[in-house]
This record gives structure tokens, C-alpha cells and sequence, in this order.
């Protein structure tokens, strides 16, 4: 350990001596303070790209395409860890902010850069197996998780969409249709490699480098290096799982939502009953529910009875593995403009809630043929609250429900259609903050969020600024909604 590590080390008033051990510095790349392209061109192999290059605007496209107009100053496109470790080093040496992009699917645009370096991390999909261990790479996709295991009956509690990266979706908590039942993505993480701001590798886990590790579980990627790989351990799910697609005519909303709740809310389900359910403004008004049931033999029997008190006016059931199950419900992004938001509820979802929501999705305005709106639910408290807010970065642990709300238009539409649609969000946003609160999910961010230090990390902000300072205290890593270091 060199004299600049000791010193930092004693300088972290959150970290015990000894938590933080770099494993390694990047050798410099050359003396020049300008930015030297070339360079880093030829530590990539070639794998940089400028724009007008014909593979730049492809690489650059977000899922969000409110936030295509971003522009790059260049991407770089490493493929080992060794080439994002020279890739940030270079960045460092010639003061550039760097964006890492797994799946680029930030609501907010956080995965986009504006003359800034995009590291895309594409090329490092290796997807490992061994016995319940998972090991994947910095780009990795779900659907490459979903290919490796989907014959094992192994779970990796992930998302809903098969494109979203892995790294996203981890370093912000990470929920979908196992997290009751086994909790959210960051839960069962065991150990990750961070190429930190100030350039060096930080192999993490509860053991080494504990504070960095405890950071990477819901402290939101972007904020401390890039994570270039990531170990999980696996859950053997040897039942067969039962499933359920739901829906209801738009006049039986509030009731269907309203004994929805009830049934969610029953502790005896907290951890085997899965559940999303929400409102939908496109072409025809829906209401809908999904989900998944964990028990034993006798799921899908269990699960109808349960149905029935729900009196949906389509249903759908079936027993299935694990991974066929969860694939049954994998949402693909349009690939849109959007603005969205989130809440995350510590109460269940009271009639007078149901009411006012049911009230402002009837009323809403399409702005354009291609204009929608959804507010998704998704259920809470099962084995996710097992954990105390302070034992990961990821704080919400007392929550009921995280609430997901969106207005889509097209790429065609004019100024005037995302102006509307967004202060249409916006009122449905202050209705429904009124009664569940204004704590926010960090995965699914809102730029326009106030005091969003505290919606998202709660009491967990200082020493996320902590690790923030010891680890990149130049800042290499920030966006609008970056955790700052201490002074």
C-alpha cells in the first residue's frame, strides 16, 4: 500500500483502517495534459469512437430517448477490466467526467453524457455459473442472466426487462417478481470489483474494502467507478412456482384495487405472494395485476382461491419453473420519450388512495394519438424488509409498496406533447405524494425530485458521502443526482 492509500485510508472518518485496500493503480499512459485520443485509443484496441463514426450513434441511443440530443465528446468500449481500469486512469489525467453504461436504461438520462466519456460496457457479458455462485460482467444483460440459468432452477431475484443491465439494476437495490420471496437484487450480492474515481481496483465484500461494498448495494450506479463484475449467490427454487395475469373493466377499478391491497397486505402472503398491478391510459383504459405465487405442490390450487376473492373479469393461471415464470412477464421498453417518477409507500394503499388514483388516470388527457400513461405498484415487504435500512445502502426497508409512474409520447410529437403530458404527471405525482409520502426508489429516478438525498437514501446519505469522498473525491463520477462527497 503506497503513502497516498495510508493517508486516505486514516482520512475516512466512516472507514475503519484496514476496510479500504486498493489492489492496484493503473499505469499512467503518457505525460500530456491534453487529451490525448490516440491513446486511449490504442489502449482500447481501437474501440473508441467519435461522432459522425457510423457505430457512435448506435451506441450512444439511451432506452429514454427523451435524452438522445446528449452527445458524447466520445465512447469508449472496453472489454476486460484491465481496459476499464486505463480508461478511467486516462479520464482522471485529463480531467474528462466519465459515464458508465450497462443497459443505459436510466429513467432519467443518468447512463447518457453531454461531452463527457461514455464507457460503454457491452462487451463484458460473460455470464458464470458455478454451483449456487453467479459471477457476470459489467454489461450484462438480465436476458443473459435469464439464458444461464433458465434450466437450473436457480434464482437471481432480478427486474422485469430483459434488457436492463445487470450493474444498473444491483447497484440501486433491484426488484421485480422474486423480491418478496427472496428479496431485492442487492441482497444477494456477495462480492463486486470496482474500478474506483481515483483509478484503482477495489475488490469487494463483507470482508474487504466493507464500506465500498456496502455502498454498491443501493447506492446507485454512476456514483463511486465502474463495477466490472459482480458475485451472487443463487437461490434454489426446486417447486414448481404458479403464476397469474389479471384484469378488470375500467368501471370495477377502485374495488378491484382496493381488495387488491387488502390481500397483499395479509401477512400471512407478505413473503409467497408476489405481486404488480396498476392503471393504464393506452388506446383503452386497463386495470391490471400480475405476479407470482410461492408455495408447494399446491400452488396454483391455493392461488385460485385467493383469485376468487378478487373477482378479476379475465384470469389467467399456470404452474411453471422459475425462469419460465418470470419470463412470462418480461416488458421489453418501446424505446420512447418518457418522464417518470416513483414513491415509495411505508402504508398500505388506503381507499382514499385508490379513489383519487382511479379519478386522475379517468381523467386524463392523451396529448397525441401516442401519448399514454401507466402507475405501476409493485408489492413490498416480504423477505426485502428482512434487513435494517442501515445495513445496505439500500434504505427503504419498512416499505409497502413502490409506486412507478410514467408519461409516454412519441418521437414525432411536438414541444406542446411532452410539456402536457408532464404537468399532467406532475399533478398525479402531488395527489398521491399528499398521502403516501415523497420518499422516492433511486432506480427509478425523477431529476426534477427535490431533497433527493434524502427521498432516496434516507439517513444512509452521510456515509454514502463518506465512501463518496474516500473513493473519487475529484468527482470523476457525478450527474445531476451524484452523491457529493464530504468536504
Amino acid at each position: 500500500m503506497d503513502r497516498r492509500t495510508v493517508l486516505r485510508a486514516g482520512a475516512g472518518a466512516g472507514l475503519a483502517a484496514g476496510l479500504w485496500a486498493p489492489a492496484g493503480r493503473a499505469a499512467a499512459a503518457g505525460g500530456s495534459e491534453s487529451r490525448d485520443w490516440g491513446g486511449l485509443r490504442r489502449l482500447l484496441g481501437g474501440r473508441l469512437y467519435f461522432p459522425g463514426d457510423p457505430r457512435f450513434a448506435p451506441l450512444n441511443m439511451p432506452a429514454n430517448h427523451l435524452y438522445s440530443h446528449r452527445v458524447p465528446a466520445a465512447i469508449a468500449c472496453p472489454r476486460s477490466h484491465e481496459e476499464v481500469l486505463a480508461t478511467v486512469e486516462w479520464a482522471g489525467r485529463h480531467a474528462i467526467a466519465v459515464v458508465p453504461r450497462g443497459g443505459g436504461h436510466s429513467y432519467a438520462g443518468y447512463s447518457t453524457s453531454d461531452g463527457g466519456l461514455l464507457v460503454h460496457l457491452g462487451g463484458m457479458r460473460d455470464v458464470t455459473v458455478n454451483g449456487t455462485t453467479l459471477t457476470v460482467g459489467a454489461g450484462a444483460r438480465e436476458r443473459d442472466v435469464y439464458a444461464a440459468l433458465k434450466d437450473t432452477g436457480l434464482l437471481l431475484p432480478g427486474g422485469r426487462c430483459p434488457e436492463v443491465g445487470v450493474g444498473g439494476l444491483v447497484l440501486g437495490g433491484g426488484i421485480g417478481p422474486a423480491t418478496r420471496a427472496y428479496g431485492l437484487t442487492c441482497d444477494s450480492l456477495t462480492g463486486t470489483t470496482v474500478v474506483t474515481g481515483d483509478a484503482y481496483t477495489a475488490r469487494c465484500d463483507e470482508n474487504s474494502n466493507s464500506e465500498l461494498f456496502w455502498a454498491c448495494r443501493g447506492g446507485a450506479g454512476g456514483n463511486f467507478g465502474i463495477n466490472t463484475s459482480f458475485t451472487f449467490t443463487l437461490h434454489p427454487v426446486r417447486n414448481a412456482t404458479a403464476w397469474y395475469d389479471l384484469s378488470w373493466a375500467w368501471k370495477d377499478a377502485a374495488p378491484a384495487l382496493k381488495r387488491l391491497a387488502e390481500l397483499i397486505a395479509e401477512p400471512r402472503y407478505r413473503k409467497s405472494l408476489s405481486c404488480q398491478f396498476g392503471l393504464r391510459t393506452s388506446g383503452e383504459q386497463r386495470v391490471y395485476a400480475q405476479g407470482l405465487y410461492f408455495g408447494s405442490e399446491r400452488s396454483e390450487q391455493t392461488l385460485r382461491t385467493l383469485i376468487t376473492r378478487l373477482r378479476p373479469r379475465r384470469s389467467a393461471t399456470g404452474t411453471a419453473g422459475i425462469w419460465d415464470c418470470v419470463r412470462r412477464f418480461h416488458e421489453t421498453p418501446p424505446g420512447d420519450p418518457y418522464a417518470a417518477g416513483s414513491i415509495v409507500a411505508g402504508k398500505d394503499l388506503g381507499a382514499s388512495v385508490v379513489d383519487e388514483l382511479v379519478d386522475s388516470l379517468g381523467s386524463w388527457k392523451a396529448a397525441s394519438p401516442d401519448s399514454r400513461a401507466t402507475v405501476s405498484f409493485f408489492a413490498m415487504g416480504g423477505a426485502d424488509a428482512a434487513l435494517r435500512p442501515a445495513d445496505t445502502a439500500y434504505v427503504h426497508r419498512d416499505a409497502t409498496f413502490i409506486v412507478d409512474l410514467a408519461a409516454h409520447w412519441s418521437d414525432a410529437d411536438p414541444a406542446p406533447v411532452p410539456d402536457a403530458n408532464r404537468q399532467q404527471l406532475q399533478a398525479l405525482y402531488r395527489s398521491l405524494s399528499r398521502h403516501l409520502g415523497t420518499d422516492a426508489y433511486q432506480n427509478f429516478p425523477d431529476p426534477g425530485l427535490r431533497n433527493w438525498q434524502t427521498a432516496y437514501y434516507g439517513g444512509n446519505y452521510a456515509r454514502l458521502r463518506t465512501v463518496k469522498r474516500t473513493v473519487d473525491p475529484a468527482r470523476l463520477f457525478t450527474y445531476p443526482q451524484g452523491i457529493a462527497p464530504t468536504p
